[in-house]
């Protein structure tokens, strides 16, 4: 099995693993946020935007490995709000598929000299699109968590 192989089947596996975290949810517990005052600098997301959010870092590892690869400039990592359109859960499943799907066609091009090329990141560290890819799967898994304790919170009105 060739390194973009394994790479892509991590990728995979844990989008199906995020989505089965998603199984059942009620449009309720979708959207509703951890209870508390939120603090400056403090994010306290819905499993709605948990699910945008990951769909947008799928296509800015794209967009910085594509930069990358082509020696343009790296993108900024600037998120964008999420449309009034994308409230379901189907809804989020459907941008979680259309995002993974673009991030694993441009993997797929990729030869292995390019997936461990190093670059400086916007960060100023050293990356590899391979150690990107890698870290998109884990970062997702991270996220498998968030969503379980916000499907633990009760609801508004117990609260």
């Amino acid at each position: 099995m060739a390194l973009i192989d394994d790479l892509i089947a991590e990728l995979h596996s844990a989008r199906a693993a995020f989505l089965a975290s998603l199984e059942g949810v009620t449009q309720e517990a979708f959207e509703r946020r951890p209870p508390g005052d939120i603090t400056e600098g403090e994010e306290r997301w819905p499993i709605l935007d948990v699910c945008w959010h990951l769909g947008q870092y799928d296509d800015y590892q794209r967009r910085t490995i594509l930069a990358a690869a082509e020696g343009r400039p790296l993108p900024k990592n600037e998120p964008t709000r999420r449309p009034a359109y994308l409230q379901t859960p189907d809804q989020q499943r459907e941008w979680l598929a259309q995002s993974r799907l673009a991030l694993v066609v441009m993997a797929s091009r990729l030869d292995d000299e390019t997936l461990n090329r190093e670059f400086e990141g916007l960060n100023g560290r050293t990356v590899t699109a391979r150690g990107l890819l890698r870290w998109v799967a884990r970062h997702e898994l991270a996220h498998i968590a968030q969503v379980e304790a916000l499907r633990a919170l009760p609801p508004a009105a117990d609260r």
